[in-house]
């Protein structure tokens, strides 16, 4: 298996798109398979991509920057926070299990991932952990800000994800364009639910509370963030927030 650890500056873990190159630096961070990079040095993220015309990216940091992974699919991506929502501007897949290196691939990403997630955390800003979500054409990012929840899914003809619902720890769940009531409490996990492209919440007369679309995603996908939100609605029940078995972060 290629990886490598050098002194703890260098670290490598094969992907499925080619090889991954963490570099750190006394000042900057570079993360790269390929043709494409991403340097974070100081405030400024700039992303290179040789087989784009214009090839390079700057970004200033205004908001958080954050590194997730996709459970299960174990994608590891990075995501900016911009005015009016969230953009994921880097990402990779792992190397397929079904290969024989698969195991010992993933495991290198696992390390490589949490030391740039460990390196990053003065940019991460309230964002305390997150999750991704989705291999269809697009990805949904689940955000644990502290004392609330953040979903963010992105419209059509958008180019960052917008804030789709916020979940409080008193159980409240506030939902933004979606049909229904825009605030709601839901504490029974039974109580979220998939129809079509829609996370429902029911009420106790089973009845709609309300509706949100997320079209983008596979329906495999749609249903595990369906049973993410049910696991916090559950845990925030059950008032053990936060434990290992009810972690939407899993």
């Amino acid at each position: 298996m290629a990886y490598r650890d050098d002194a703890g500056h260098k670290l490598e873990a094969p992907t499925g798109e080619g090889m991954l190159r963490l570099e750190i630096g006394p000042r900057a961070v570079k993360i790269s398979v390929k043709t494409r990079s991403l340097h974070v040095v100081e405030k400024t993220v700039t992303l290179f991509d040789t087989r784009r015309k214009e090839r390079r990216t700057s970004y200033k940091l205004a908001g958080s920057l954050v590194v997730a992974r996709d459970v299960p699919h174990e994608d590891l991506g990075i995501w900016i926070e911009l005015p009016g929502g969230m953009r994921r501007i880097f990402g990779v897949e792992p190397v397929s299990l079904l290969e024989l290196e698969g195991l010992p691939a993933l495991a290198a990403l696992d390390k490589l991932s949490a030391r740039l997630r460990a390196e990053l955390t003065d940019h991460a800003g309230e964002i305390r952990r997150a999750v991704e979500i989705g291999r269809g054409l697009d990805k949904v990012l689940l955000a644990d800000h502290g004392d609330h929840y953040v979903i963010y899914a992105r419209r059509l003809f958008r180019d960052r994800a917008r804030m789709a619902m916020k979940i409080h720890t008193d159980g409240r769940i506030q939902i933004v364009g979606g049909r229904g009531k825009p605030e709601i409490t839901v504490r029974d996990q039974n109580r979220v639910d998939v129809t079509g492209d829609y996370i429902r919440f029911i009420g106790p007369d089973d009845d709609d509370l309300a509706r949100f679309a997320i079209p983008w995603i596979m329906p495999e996908d749609r249903r595990e963030l369906a049973r993410r939100i049910g696991q916090l609605v559950h845990a925030i029940a059950e008032r053990r927030l936060p434990v290992a078995a009810a972690d939407p972060f899993r």
